[in-house]
């Protein structure tokens, strides 16, 4: 079993939440909308924070000094084929309307009340829906894993991280 590990920014501007459209052409989740993100290189393996702000970035433009609020809100975990995903999820805040061009697909700023509309990797759909839900209401970071339910359809197990303080 292989790892895979990543980052995903969701950046706010008001009403607006940047969203980028993945080329076609990219190996994971081509043609489809989700957050600003990437690998974690081996260098930031303890940082994720560090992987997400220099993804932002590389892929939109804005720089740490224009992020405000950025926070680890969600861990997504899933497996896929013989590789063990997992994901390090950051919501924020920009008061940077002007992003860039990338490869990676195309930038937009969406009306955050119509986020469950877009075509969207399972997880960041299942993702945003918790936290337009319940995440939005609190600070608290939740781990998610993508796993089967009783009638064998994907289901999103969410759980909320604690410490439980134990020797």
């Amino acid at each position: 079993m292989k790892t895979r590990l990543m980052t995903t920014a969701f950046l706010f501007n008001n009403n607006k939440v940047l969203l980028l459209k993945r080329a076609a052409d990219r190996k994971l989740a081509p043609g489809l909308w989700t957050g600003i993100g990437g690998h974690i290189e081996p260098h930031e393996m303890n940082e994720p924070e560090t992987t997400c702000i220099r993804e932002i970035y590389e892929e939109s433009g804005i720089e740490e000094s224009r992020i405000d609020d950025l926070k680890l809100r969600y861990i997504v975990i899933r497996q896929k084929e013989l590789e063990m995903r997992e994901q390090f999820v950051y919501f924020g805040k920009t008061d940077k309307y002007d992003i860039i061009d990338t490869y990676e697909g195309e930038l937009h700023w969406i009306n955050s009340d119509t986020l469950q509309t877009f075509e969207m990797p399972w997880t960041i759909k299942s993702l945003l829906k918790h936290y337009i839900e319940i995440g939005i209401k609190t600070d608290k970071i939740y781990v998610g894993i993508l796993t089967l339910n009783t009638e064998n359809s994907p289901e999103m197990v969410w759980t909320e991280m604690v410490d439980p303080i134990v020797v």
